[in-house]
């Protein structure tokens, strides 16, 4: 890893291998999602009719495996828009990235046991916290990196900052909704996902600065 110059016991990195790794990690996550889809054993289906039959019954995960996908790749993107702003590192910010990617693996688990039992409080609840709280560290990662510019360029508009800060409180706020349905009918609380891209239309990916 890169070092920049510093002094005394602080050190500033460059983000080349944290993104390296992020990215591995969320394409390996996405992946994992369609392992939630099962087949039965070998020799098992000997027609058309059956084959059918077990398709059916497994095309109700289809829309959550949709969802999830799409979840994970909004986080992606979050988490690309904040490095095109972020510069360099340290040590406090590589563990809240260090955090991030340790939920963000723990999402196809979860969204297979909420597929499983998606009539249950309980795989829902832990689906839909697993979300938020993926949301509530995009949202400390970017305040932590924007506070008196600290990892961000002296410079960055500060539209850019608060348009950073929204789109982490709307993927909290849908997970928050997402878990208050949870507790009265969870068949349908993972809905309240659509929320997401959603509100994120009104808040673009990129602002143009305004002319100097």
């Amino acid at each position: 890893m890169e070092h920049s110059p510093s002094s005394g016991n602080n050190f500033i990195m460059t983000t080349y291998r944290i993104e390296n790794l992020s990215d591995s990690i969320f394409a390996f996550s996405m992946t994992l999602l369609v392992m939630n889809f099962t087949f039965p054993a070998g020799g098992f289906l000997v027609s058309d009719r059956q084959v059918t039959e077990f398709f059916l019954k497994e095309i109700y995960k289809f829309d959550r495996y949709v969802l999830t996908f799409i979840l994970l790749a909004i986080f992606w993107i979050n988490h690309h828009q904040q490095f095109h702003h972020i510069k360099r590192t340290d040590r406090r910010f590589l563990w809240i990235q260090i955090a991030i990617l340790l939920f963000i693996v723990m999402v196809p688990f979860t969204a297979a046991w909420m597929s499983a039992y998606s009539n249950l409080h309980m795989t829902n609840l832990v689906f839909d916290a697993n979300l938020f709280i993926l949301g509530f560290l995009f949202l400390v990662s970017w305040v932590y990196a924007t506070h008196k510019r600290r990892l961000v360029e002296d410079n960055l508009d500060r539209r850019f900052v608060r348009h950073g800060v929204m789109r982490s409180i709307i993927s909290c706020f849908s997970a928050l909704v997402a878990i208050v349905l949870a507790c009265f009918h969870p068949g349908w609380s993972n809905y309240a996902f659509i929320l997401t891209p959603v509100l994120m239309m009104v808040v673009p990916l990129d602002k143009k600065r305004p002319a100097s």
